[in-house]
């Protein structure tokens, strides 16, 4: 059985029929977890809301210019 690493999002089917893709990434300035969800009329649609989803969080999670000192 497959299983998915933490931080790849996911994309689930409701009982009420619509896709829903949900990522998990962490708020920049309180760096508490957030989940983001959309709803989509078809697969292929949250699928790819998820791809974008994940792209924006990466974006965001990287530090702009900063970088790390070992002593």
């Amino acid at each position: 059985m497959k299983t998915n690493t933490y931080g790849n999002g996911s994309v689930y089917r409701r009982q009420d029929g619509r896709w829903v893709a949900a990522v998990c990434s962490r708020d920049p300035v309180t760096g508490k977890s957030v989940r983001t969800y959309f709803y989509a009329q078809t697969k292929q649609e949250a699928l790819q809301r998820k791809m974008e989803l994940l792209a924006k969080s990466r974006e965001l999670s990287s530090p702009s210019g900063l970088t790390a000192r070992q002593s």
